[in-house]
């Protein structure tokens, strides 16, 4: 049986190690992953948790004794996972990593053949043999194979992507905050071979992390301030797995998530390519802005980067994403990406000459809220209904969670797929009036 505290959705499985997610069911979750699995070998990375080893072990214990091969390529961003499997085929892939989440989670994220996450009846295949737990006999178990030229691989292909000469000529001065994740073993590594001159905080020991791990302006301002003390071009941070990426001015300021993704999304379609573009329906208003400007149609999706890849392949988009920091570029691979990010970001300003506060100061003004609530399954419904009914001369879509739109201002209610929690997303240009929006719905909350 599948512990009821576990959080399981496409985007994989997370848990607190030791307590909801441990050795023995990592064995489960492996067997039943080698069962399903259509290929013969399965990729297997980590990020950087002191639970990694322990769980990649079992869970490739489990795969093995299903009669599939692991490929073990160690602590590698979770994109390098997708893009591998993308440009070779014939694998599925799986990364032991809990994000964004606090210290205490561990979690399995997992890949199919195509270089992205299961879809949705991939994933109820896949779910559905992990219960039965039956382990099936093979007579002769997989192999267990180390290979490091996968991961080297994947950045050399970044590097022959981005217009490296034009950003060795600009020199930038970088501060990096990877908080102790994947990037603390790889992102130095990465801008210094762009030319950067380089300064690294939160980068030991690996692991632990020393702040809140999810990259927030909250949990930057360390960041920021060093970006200032040290004279640098710009500043990143990067979630523990690597699939998010945040940017910090030269002045010190936090670039929202949703300014981010939107500056790397038209420098994609004014420099690169033109084409459809696919976010998901929390996101920023402002790649509405971008895409009518840039004459190309935007489509939206459920909140998940496999229903915006899936999305982008279906309408042949040039680029995507989510405004949680997450940049995918169809070109590259079907995934969120950060050190793409880096690249494209590096990119534009030495091709455009300009700051990153230049090219930021040139978008509309957009207040952007985000907040989580705590409330008991129960009475989720009652709220969302008695929110319905407040704001009823809305549109009103329930495609993903309750997401209310008026022509100035939206609001979104869903609940969390990887925390036991409801996040609320309010995007307008009168702050004035989503702190009345946001008062009105707490109060129905309560």
């Amino acid at each position: 049986m599948i512990d009821k505290n576990l959080i399981i959705s496409t985007s994989g499985i997370r848990g607190i190690y030791g307590k909801t997610l441990c050795e023995k069911n990592a064995f489960d979750f492996g067997m039943a992953f080698g069962q399903w699995c259509h290929e013969k070998n399965i990729i297997i990375g980590t990020d950087t948790r002191p639970s990694r080893d322990s769980l990649k072990i079992s869970f490739s214990a489990g795969v093995l004794s299903s009669g599939k091969n692991i490929i073990d390529i160690g602590i590698v961003p979770t994109p390098a996972i997708g893009f591998i499997i993308e440009k070779n085929c014939k694998l599925n892939g799986v990364i032991i990593t809990a994000s964004h989440n606090p210290q205490p989670y561990n979690g399995i994220k997992f890949f199919s053949s195509s270089g992205t996450f299961l879809n949705e009846e991939e994933f109820r295949e896949f779910i559905k043999i992990y219960k039965k737990n039956k382990k099936k006999h093979v007579s002769t178990p997989g192999l267990f194979i180390h290979s490091e030229k996968e991961i080297h691989t994947y950045f050399a292909k970044i590097l022959n992507f981005i217009d490296v000469a034009a950003i060795k000529k600009k020199k930038f001065r970088v501060v990096i905050d990877p908080c102790q994740g994947v990037g603390a073993v790889w992102t130095k590594d990465f801008l210094k071979k762009l030319g950067c001159d380089v300064i690294a905080i939160n980068e030991a020991p690996i692991g632990i992390f020393s702040r809140n791990p999810e990259p927030t302006r909250d949990n930057l301002k360390e960041l920021a301030k060093k970006v200032v003390e040290e004279k640098a071009d710009i500043g990143f941070a990067q979630d523990p797995d690597c699939d998010r990426l945040v940017l910090v001015d030269e002045k010190g300021n936090i670039i929202s998530e949703e300014y981010g993704v939107s500056f790397l999304i038209q420098h994609i379609l004014s420099t690169r390519k033109k084409g459809p573009v696919v976010v998901n329906l929390s996101t920023t208003m402002l790649v509405d802005d971008i895409c009518k400007k840039m004459d190309v149609p935007l489509y939206r999706t459920k909140v998940g980067e496999m229903y915006v890849s899936s999305k982008m392949k279906k309408v042949k988009a040039v680029c995507g994403g989510e405004g949680n920091g997450g940049i995918i570029y169809s070109d590259f691979h079907y995934g969120r990406d950060s050190f793409i990010g880096i690249g494209l970001a590096l990119e534009c300003l030495s091709i455009n000459n300009s700051t990153l506060s230049e090219s930021i100061n040139k978008f509309p003004v957009y207040h952007f809220i985000k907040e989580k609530i705590q409330i008991t399954p129960e009475k989720i419904e009652k709220f969302f209904s008695k929110v319905k009914n407040k704001f009823k001369e809305g549109k009103i879509s329930e495609e993903d969670g309750l997401k209310i739109s008026f022509p100035e201002f939206w609001f979104q209610l869903r609940v969390s797929k990887t925390e036991p929690i409801i996040r609320i997303f309010f995007e307008g240009k009168d702050i004035e009036k989503l702190q009345e929006i946001k008062n009105t719905i707490y109060h129905l909350l309560k």
